[in-house]
């Protein structure tokens, strides 16, 4: 086995067991999934797919409810037997619309997709919620992931949670040579701090990296978020 398909096999591995211990004991009301489980022998195209996950997009309500918690339970069931990376990455951008816990969970695991577009989903979803929590996971993301554009979206998915550690995460991209991750990082600070030292980037290392900076508006909460993004 080359090393590509081990690393492939690695990164799906830990999203299946990922997402399998999130949804455990989650209840699910039956027939919500428009394809019954016995259909799976004549799976529908992805475009068919596609469609029938956007359809729960317009169910959101940026409420924590038993309702908005089934849907995001039997999407979070879907994405693990689902091959397509787009119809993947259609699953996070729905659940980013949810204001649940399972939705982040998802999310989160989805950093570790074996597709980069998958995870540029996650690093923006979780970058709209604005939660501190998802600061260590997009920092790793940042720090780890072998591709540029999920780098830069990690980095950019930072600049929307206005926080300190957040300001200290991005210096990792600072301090990087590539110059899209470094203008990212800039324009991610400049988000969080309201700061602007031109195109000093030492400057806005600097910053970051000082005891107590300030931080450029307060923390938006995150139902307000979900019910101010628009649909896809």
């Amino acid at each position: 086995m080359t090393w590509h398909a081990m690393q492939h096999l690695s990164r799906s591995s830990f999203l299946i067991a990922s997402l399998a211990l999130a949804v455990t004991g989650c209840t699910v009301t039956p027939n919500m999934w428009p394809f019954r489980d016995n259909e799976r022998t004549s799976y529908p195209t992805p475009a068919m797919r596609t469609d029938a996950i956007r359809e729960f997009a317009a169910r959101s309500n940026g409420l924590d409810t038993p309702e908005q918690q089934e849907i995001a339970s039997q999407l979070a069931r879907q994405i693990q037997v689902e091959p397509d990376p787009l119809v993947r990455g259609t699953i996070v951008e729905t659940l980013a619309r949810f204001n649940t816990p399972l939705a982040s969970q998802v999310m989160v695991a989805g950093l570790h997709d074996a597709d980069p577009i998958v995870r540029r989903k996650c690093c923006h979803g979780l970058g709209e919620r604005g939660d501190p929590s998802a600061i260590e996971p997009l920092s790793r993301a940042l720090r780890e992931d072998d591709q540029m554009d999920v780098r830069v979206a990690a980095t950019e998915a930072l600049g929307r949670i206005p926080s300190p550690e957040a300001l200290k995460a991005l210096t990792a991209a600072l301090e990087d040579r590539d110059p899209a991750l470094q203008f990212a990082a800039v324009q991610s600070v400049k988000q969080i701090s309201g700061q602007d030292f031109g195109g000093d980037v030492r400057a806005y290392l600097q910053y970051a990296q000082c005891e107590n900076p300030s931080i450029a508006k307060p923390p938006t909460s995150v139902a307000e978020r979900l019910r101010g993004m628009t649909p896809f």
